[in-house]
């Protein structure tokens, strides 16, 4: 006889298996996060279009042995050298900032390129040209040629940025193209991320946990009106993935840079002739300052701006413009954007009283899109001299030299001293203003160099 099953068993075992058949209910959602979901998605329809992907090509030529490493046939047999082409490829982001094809995008994304393809949303491809790139900000202006007009991204205002806000990254991370990550800021006013070996100077980064690799370089970091706020550059990581700490360039250091790019070739800071240290608390201390914050002047330039404009050593500078300054690399941002020529108001603190100074910055003698001769100079002074520990204190500093121009084949070094073109006396940057326009790059000419102790003429080729 089979045992009976009790009724109450059978309801239990098959509750799960009615629960799983059962028509299934959406779970409630609030109107809130629906809002933000449709918000994320007219970003990306929105921002999409302005954004592309940029794959850069290099040919190196690499020798090598026709033994490879073995040393002993290496060390017996004299044979030359074999060369051979080969092909370097890289991937990162642009943001369309013009209609009719100018692309922004992260220097270190192109530098080096002899090929550069940008590609759009809808799939054209386009060869590239730089307009203009420096390594000290990071960034670049490339150009191409489209069939039809682009749409340029809508550039916001990075002043205004909050912690905590919504931040949403679109590029082209390891490939994917345009990918749409979200986050928020996670700070502001981040410095230091790169060294200065690394040769960017100029830091003042936005912080995000938006997802961002390589490839999203040169990127959009957009806030949630689909503003473009930042250029997402880098990425703190032990293992070269996102661990949630990105970096993206304001968009206002961005907006003051595009003119010089496409005009200069690269970004002409203002001289203003002043040196700062930070205010440490020994330092605040000692000097028996009542001020918090600020950056104190270690050294004015005799000749200078700031020394027109009577600023002077022991002086705290507080703000730049209203904008309250609390390190050297703050104040290095802050100044960084604005255009030589321009007045630039300083809150300093002198002898227990506050005073208002206007400064006007001079710019670095430059030719458009290179420097003459490759070569970048700022003026001396005896205060300059001093700092550097240049053995005059006349002439033009060399403050940078590009690689491969004549300037660099020549040998010149940044702190080298200038001080005659083709036997003409160089006794400031007016001086050299006029002999440069004067010599074109196109015409050989020698300059006397100081270096050190010593003094010699060097041979500058034509460009």
């Amino acid at each position: 006889m089979r045992p009976k099953i009790q009724s109450w068993w059978l309801a239990l075992a098959c509750a799960p298996l009615a629960f799983l058949l059962a028509p299934s209910k959406a779970w409630p959602v609030s109107a809130g996060v629906m809002q933000i979901q449709q918000d994320f998605e007219t970003v990306a329809a929105k921002v999409a279009p302005s954004v592309v992907n940029i794959s850069s090509t290099q040919f190196m030529q690499e020798y090598y042995s026709p033994f490879g490493n073995d040393p002993f046939f290496n060390q017996f047999f004299d044979a030359p050298m074999l060369g051979r082409t080969v092909r370097r490829e890289s991937l990162g982001s642009g943001v369309i900032i013009t209609a009719d094809g100018e692309v922004l995008t992260n220097a270190h994304v192109v530098n080096g390129a002899d090929e550069i393809t940008v590609k759009l949303l809808s799939g054209d491809e386009y060869k590239a040209k730089v307009l203009g790139e420096d390594n000290r900000v990071d960034l670049a202006v490339l150009r191409i040629h489209p069939k039809a007009p682009l749409t340029p991204a809508v550039l916001g205002d990075s002043s205004k940025v909050k912690v905590g806000q919504w931040a949403i990254a679109i590029g082209n991370p390891l490939g994917f193209d345009h990918s749409l990550t979200v986050g928020v800021i996670s700070a502001k006013g981040r410095t230091n991320v790169f060294s200065d070996q690394g040769g960017v100077r100029y830091q003042n980064f936005l912080q995000t946990d938006a997802a961002i690799n390589h490839g999203n370089s040169g990127g959009p970091l957009c806030d949630i009106d689909g503003q473009v706020i930042g250029i997402n550059t880098a990425i703190a990581t032990p293992n070269q993935g996102n661990i949630g700490i990105g970096f993206a360039i304001p968009i206002n250091m961005v907006k003051r840079a595009i003119p010089d790019l496409v005009k200069r070739g690269r970004v002409i800071p203002p001289q203003l002739g002043f040196y700062t240290q930070d205010l440490t608390p020994s330092l605040v201390q000692a000097m028996h300052l009542s001020v918090r914050g600020g950056v104190l002047v270690a050294d004015v330039a005799l000749d200078g701006p700031a020394a027109k404009a009577g600023l002077k050593r022991g002086d705290v500078i507080l703000s730049v413009e209203g904008q309250k300054v609390d390190s050297s690399e703050d104040l290095k941002s802050l100044l960084y954007q604005y255009q030589p020529g321009q007045a630039i108001g300083l809150k300093v603190y002198r002898g227990g009283k506050t005073l208002d100074l206007s400064v006007v910055g001079e710019a670095a003698v430059a030719t458009k899109g290179a420097f003459w001769h490759g070569l970048e100079v700022v003026a001396n002074s005896r205060s300059v001299a001093t700092r550097r520990g240049l053995a005059v204190s006349q002439g033009v500093v060399v403050a940078r030299v590009a690689q491969g121009s004549s300037g660099a084949d020549a040998g010149l070094q940044p702190d080298d001293v200038l001080v005659e073109v083709n036997q003409k006396p160089v006794q400031g940057l007016m001086d050299w203003q006029k002999l440069i326009q004067e010599y074109p790059q196109n015409q050989e000419v020698v300059v006397r160099v100081v270096r050190g102790q010593e003094m010699a003429y060097v041979a500058l080729r034509g460009e």
